[in-house]
């Protein structure tokens, strides 16, 4: 591509696509849908928003923790992967309730302001599964990072710390496809980044449950594996 631009994800190569587009953030998608502000920004905003759940996870764990409540509890022989399901699941069913109150706001809202309508024609199912994986990794992350912290000032410095630098490589802040190229393979290491590119299989290139799949794996098996580590440093504290 002229201007020296980072070359394009697999996507969006072999396109005839004109510079002016695409400083307008405006490109073709395998999928026939166009890659506008709107269909990367909703998505991606979504996404940061649903990994901040560490705030309030961090200030629940951590006032237990203060007021003996998971003590009380150990001591009924309640097993402490009960006690973090049941606190998790309500920011769970928040985190959907987020969904759809983003992508409401993307389409409805976004084009009272002037900007382009987002497009939602999509596999409702895809959709569903990529939402729960995203929570899923989000929940783990912030379960993790409560159970490593001692003051809700720590919880909170760290939970915004891991999340800024994971969204700042993720694709969340800059797309992804106007880093340089080492950039761009060093993106894929971020959970964010996943669930972002989950979100757009889904919007942009009609994704279907069998193209979720892979990055929802990699979402649901990072947050089943911080939340197991979670447990663990918890059990070894109420020992």
């Amino acid at each position: 591509m002229s201007g020296g631009m980072a070359s394009l994800p697999p996507a969006f190569e072999n396109k005839s696509i004109d510079t002016t587009t695409v400083t307008a953030n405006y490109l073709p998608s395998a999928g026939g849908k166009p890659l506008t502000a709107t269909q990367q920004n909703v998505p991606a905003w979504l996404v940061f928003g649903m990994f901040f759940v560490v705030t309030p996870i961090c200030n629940l764990l951590l006032a237990e923790r203060t007021l003996g409540t998971l003590a009380r509890l150990r001591t009924m022989l309640v097993p402490t992967s009960i006690i973090l399901i049941g606190n998790l699941l309500p920011y769970h069913s928040i985190h959907l309730f987020q969904v759809v109150l983003m992508l409401s706001f993307g389409r409805y809202i976004v084009p009272l302001l002037g900007g382009v309508r987002f497009i939602l024609n999509v596999s409702w199912s895809a959709l569903f599964l990529v939402s729960s994986a995203t929570s899923i990794a989000a929940l783990g992350v912030a379960i993790l990072v409560a159970a490593l912290s001692r003051t809700v000032e720590q919880a909170g410095t760290l939970g915004s710390l891991t999340n800024v630098l994971l969204a700042a490589i993720g694709g969340i802040m800059v797309p992804q496809w106007v880093m340089p190229k080492f950039m761009q393979t060093f993106a894929q290491l971020s959970p964010m980044n996943w669930a972002l590119e989950g979100f757009l299989e889904v919007f942009l290139r009609t994704g279907r449950l069998d193209t979720i799949a892979p990055y929802a794996l990699l979402l649901v098996g990072l947050g089943v594996g911080c939340g197991s580590i979670a447990i663990l440093v918890i059990a070894r504290a109420q020992r």
